[in-house]
């Protein structure tokens, strides 16, 4: 079985790129044995016109345009047909919509996304409304040539069958994984009784306000006005310290003394705040989650799928205030049997559903029921 795997602006090479899902993909599934030719990145260089179109619109617009420039979307078909014509392969792959869009094929194509457009920009307000509209465009022209879907929420399904009318029985749900390489995971855990003399909080995330690291400050300052001593650290960013807080800046995973010690922080706390206010699918759930470290953290995007809730962590009501995360804590506290519980039962849904080794194996499965049934579906 010969698959050609289209990227988008990430190398799968390179693991510091994006959030790594496009290196951590590519390695899980030449794991699995497939034969694998991967066709990209490719640049985003818009032409002399659109650079003239986005300043007409940064003009009139605080919205965002297109996330990908039209030249884009053709270069990456071109390099895709010409990769399909020498290759010759049994189907197309790809988690980016770019190289999708003008692509014409009569071979079957397997698309992956984290989110449909209509719902981040519904739930996360980024791009104008025209450039919202050709963008949705764009998506319902990818999902009208797949014959499979894979994505990584129900929420994202949901979407999908209800908004785009695409068809239920065609898309697959793999949830998305941690992004540390297996050794580095500890092998075996023992979760004794937690010590709460003093709690350890962690937060990992890039982007300020769309991770809710004022939520998870405000979150261990509450904390400490009930007399309760925490601790929060920030993994992702650099800030200024406070009593409770301390930034830890950002790490390299390419680096492997880096990557080893952006891992430690997951040895550190009693719980992985994420607070965000979106994420259509979150990696750092899963990498807490391989440490056995529960997740507290709302319903927003996808999240709700990644962490199951009362599983492998708890997942409150879409924007909870700070005191609801607080009061899942306490609860906790004073009922340290039930946190064994849960970091066991955590621990055992990384093993289960969030490594990539069962994400592999789970989006290989798809490629190979496309491939046997490829007589009768082209």
């Amino acid at each position: 079985m010969k698959i050609l795997y289209a990227t988008g602006k990430y190398s799968p090479l390179q693991h510091d790129d994006g959030s790594g899902t496009d290196y951590m993909l590519y390695h899980a599934l030449l794991k699995q044995g497939v034969d694998l030719k991967y066709v990209g990145p490719f640049k985003e260089d818009p032409s002399g016109i659109e650079r003239a179109y986005r300043k007409i619109h940064r003009f009139f617009s605080r919205k965002r345009y297109a996330k990908y420039p039209m030249a884009m979307l053709r270069k990456g078909a071109m390099a895709l047909s010409n990769a399909e014509q020498e290759y010759q392969p049994d189907l197309i792959f790809s988690k980016n919509l770019a190289p999708l869009v003008f692509y014409k094929t009569d071979r079957p194509i397997i698309y992956m996304l984290d989110a449909a457009v209509s719902a981040f920009n519904r739930q996360w307000p980024t791009f104008s409304r025209f450039e919202n509209f050709r963008m949705i465009n764009w998506e319902k022209k990818v999902l009208r040539k797949a014959c499979r879907v894979i994505t990584r929420s129900d929420w994202t399904a949901d979407v999908l069958v209800n908004e785009y009318g695409y068809q239920k029985e065609n898309i697959k749900i793999v949830c998305n994984s941690s992004s540390l390489p297996d050794e580095l995971n500890p092998h075996p855990l023992d979760f004794g009784i937690p010590d709460f003399s003093s709690l350890r909080l962690l937060l990992v995330g890039r982007v300020s306000h769309l991770k809710g690291i004022d939520i998870g400050i405000e979150i261990v300052n509450l904390l400490n006005r009930k007399g309760i001593p925490a601790d929060l650290r920030i993994v992702g960013m650099e800030g200024q310290d406070g009593p409770y807080v301390h930034f830890v800046g950002s790490f390299k995973k390419s680096i492997k003394s880096e990557m080893q010690e952006y891992a430690n922080q997951y040895k550190w706390p009693h719980f992985l705040l994420h607070p965000a206010r979106y994420d259509a699918a979150p990696i750092v759930t899963a990498e807490a989650a391989s440490y056995g470290v529960p997740t507290l953290t709302n319903a927003v995007g996808g999240i709700a799928t990644t962490v199951k809730d009362g599983v492998s962590g708890i997942v409150l009501p879409a924007l909870s205030p700070a005191e609801d995360y607080v009061k899942v804590i306490e609860n906790y506290i004073k009922n340290p049997g039930e946190y064994q519980a849960l970091r066991n039962s955590t621990r055992d849904r990384y093993e289960k559903e969030l490594n990539w080794e069962v994400a592999g194996k789970k989006i290989v499965e798809i490629f190979r029921e496309v491939a046997g049934d490829k007589k009768k579906i082209w």
